[in-house]
C-alpha cells in the first residue's frame, strides 16, 4: 500500500511539474515560430533580459534567460543573432557572448572577448566563423564560435558599431562615437583592412540591400545639445562593394540611428518622430510611414510585418508594436527595459 502511495504521488507531482526550468513547453517546442527580442537594460545595472513572443500563441514570455538558467545575463544586451540552432547575445558591457539553444533556451557556453573592448555587432561568415566590432578597442574581433576562441584582431577607425559583409568583403561603421565618419573595408581571405572609405557623421549601421549594395546610415553629428541648428543630419550613403566608392546618397534628416531593409526593396529608419520610408531601388526618401519616435526597428520576412520597439523613458519597461509593410497596426505586447536587437525564430 505505501508502495502505491508514493508512486501516486510521483506521478501526481510530475504532472504539475512539467519544466524545472520556469518557462513553458509552449515556448521552447522545436517547432514554435517567434521572436527574440533583446533588452538593453540599464548601463551598468546588469538587468538585460531577453523576451520571446510565440507567434503560433500569440504571447510573451519575459526574463526568459533569468528564468531557465536561474542567473542574470549580464550589462547591456546589444545584439542577439541566430544562426542553426543557436542563439548569440552580445552583452557589451559585460564584455562577452553569450550562448543558447534557441529550442530550450539554456545557455550552452560564453565567449569572452577580453576586458573593456564592449563588443557592438556581429556578423556571421560561415557556420564557425564570426565577427565582432568592439566599441572601445577600435577593432573587429575574429571568432572561431564552436571553439570559442578569438582567431586575430583587426584595427579598425575609431569606435566601431555596424558590421556587414557581403562576398568576401566585410564593411564596418566606424561611429568615434559621433566624430567619426569613415567605414573600413576588410578583406575575409586575409581577415586585414583593404580599404578606408569617407561617409557622412556618425556611420552607425550597415545593411545590404536587394541589389547587393551596401547601405551605410549615418547618424550625424551632435554639436551644441542646447542648439540644434548647429547639427549634421542623418544620411544614408550607397556604397558599390565592387568599386567601393559612393554611389548615391538619401538624405534623411533627424538624428536616425536603426534603420532595416527589407525583401521587397524598401526601407525603413528611426527618425525622431517618425518611422521613414525608403525605396532601395530608386534610392529615393518616400517620406514619413509610422508615427512615433522608436528605439529601434526589425523586419520578419516571414510574415511581413515590422517590430518596432517604443523605450518610453528609458528606465521602465518597453513595448513592441508589430506593423505591416503597409502600416496597418497588428499587434502590441510589453517586454523589459530599452529593447533594442530582435532575431526571428523560424
Amino acid at each position: 500500500m505505501k508502495i502505491l502511495v508514493f508512486f501516486l504521488i510521483v506521478i501526481l507531482f510530475s504532472s504539475c511539474v512539467k519544466n524545472p526550468t520556469g518557462v513553458s513547453q509552449e515556448m521552447i517546442a522545436e517547432n514554435v515560430s517567434g521572436v527574440y527580442v533583446l533588452n538593453e537594460g540599464n548601463f551598468g545595472r546588469g538587468n538585460s533580459e531577453i523576451s520571446f513572443y510565440n507567434f503560433n500563441q500569440q504571447k510573451i514570455y519575459n526574463n526568459i534567460f533569468y528564468n531557465t538558467n536561474h542567473k542574470n545575463l549580464g550589462d547591456v544586451g546589444n545584439e542577439i543573432e541566430i544562426r542553426d540552432s543557436l542563439g548569440y547575445i552580445v552583452v557589451n558591457n559585460s564584455h562577452k557572448i553569450e550562448i543558447i539553444n534557441i529550442n530550450s533556451n539554456i545557455n550552452i557556453a560564453t565567449i569572452n572577448i577580453g576586458q573593456n573592448r564592449s563588443p557592438r555587432q556581429m556578423e556571421f561568415l560561415n557556420d564557425s566563423i564570426a565577427l565582432v566590432t568592439n566599441l572601445y578597442d577600435n577593432s573587429v574581433l575574429v571568432l572561431n564560435v564552436f571553439q570559442k576562441s578569438i582567431l586575430k584582431r583587426i584595427q579598425v577607425g575609431n569606435n566601431p558599431e555596424g558590421i556587414a559583409i557581403f562576398g568576401n568583403k566585410c564593411f564596418v561603421a566606424n561611429s568615434g562615437l559621433g566624430n567619426g565618419n569613415t567605414i573600413s573595408i576588410l578583406d575575409l581571405e586575409n581577415f586585414e583592412v583593404r580599404n578606408t572609405l569617407k561617409v557622412g557623421d556618425n556611420p552607425v549601421e550597415i545593411k545590404i540591400d536587394n541589389d547587393g549594395e551596401v547601405y551605410v546610415l549615418c547618424a550625424g553629428k551632435y554639436n551644441s545639445f542646447t542648439d540644434t541648428t548647429d547639427d549634421t543630419w542623418s544620411k544614408i550613403f550607397i556604397v558599390s562593394p565592387t568599386t567601393e566608392k559612393i554611389i548615391d546618397s538619401i538624405f534623411i534628416g533627424d538624428h536616425s540611428f536603426k534603420m532595416v531593409l527589407t525583401n521587397n526593396d524598401n526601407g525603413f529608419a528611426c527618425g525622431e518622430k517618425n518611422i521613414l520610408q525608403i525605396n532601395t531601388l530608386t534610392n529615393k526618401l518616400i517620406g514619413n510611414f509610422f508615427s512615433g519616435k522608436f528605439y529601434s526597428i526589425a523586419y520578419d520576412e516571414i510574415n511581413h510585418n515590422l517590430y518596432l520597439s517604443d523605450a518610453k523613458n528609458y528606465i521602465q519597461n518597453g513595448t513592441i508594436k508589430v506593423i505591416s509593410i503597409l502600416g496597418q497596426f497588428r499587434n502590441s505586447f510589453d517586454v523589459g527595459i530599452n529593447p533594442s536587437s530582435f532575431a526571428f525564430k523560424k
